[in-house]
């Protein structure tokens, strides 16, 4: 019971954070351009995309399909910062581009755009750079936060993919 109420809370709250609108314009002397190097240490872990294929497969099994649309496995794949040790960012009054350690590159504009299946929202609220995701039944936001005099950047994601929600926060610092 207190997992099914915990995910009713993170949906409920997701569903609420997206009733808020974004401001396009970034606030004054909030800059993430340059290199960010994960702290490990003060970071929640990645999700473990085999355990989570795992439980799919089992529920496969079990005859309850999973939803391919909205498979957990991909919640990695689909939010690269999940897993990444380093990011390089680019950011300018229209967008920001961030280079993942992985080879992964993601182009984020300010507002709203359709980009493949997903649609993003982009833009600030209280101070932090928000960052809505939505594809079909999976939904995501990723809330970007300056602290330290702008030395350490907390994100912090929050993703419903299917049956599964997912809460990580990552730290970084900049190089």
């Amino acid at each position: 019971m207190p997992l099914m109420r915990a995910s009713s809370v993170l949906v409920l709250a997701l569903l609420l954070s997206a009733c808020v609108p974004l401001a396009p314009a970034a606030p004054t002397g909030f800059d993430l351009s340059g290199e960010w190097m994960l702290d490990a240490a003060a970071s929640d872990q990645a999700p473990d995309v085999d355990a989570i294929r795992e439980r799919e497969d089992r529920q496969l099994a079990r005859g309850k399909p999973a939803d391919g649309a909205a498979s957990a496995a991909y919640v990695v794949q689909d939010f690269p910062v999940l897993a990444a040790r380093r990011l390089r960012i680019e950011q300018d009054a229209d967008s920001m581009g961030v280079h993942y350690d992985e080879g992964t590159y993601r182009d984020i504009s300010w507002g709203e755009r359709t980009r493949d299946l997903w649609t993003v929202s982009a833009g600030w609220s209280e101070g932090a750079l928000v960052i809505r995701s939505s594809r079909g039944a999976m939904r995501g936001e990723e809330v970007f936060t300056l602290e330290n005099g702008g030395r350490r950047l907390r994100i912090a994601i929050a993703v419903r993919a299917g049956a599964e929600d997912f809460r990580v926060v990552r730290i970084y610092r900049r190089r």
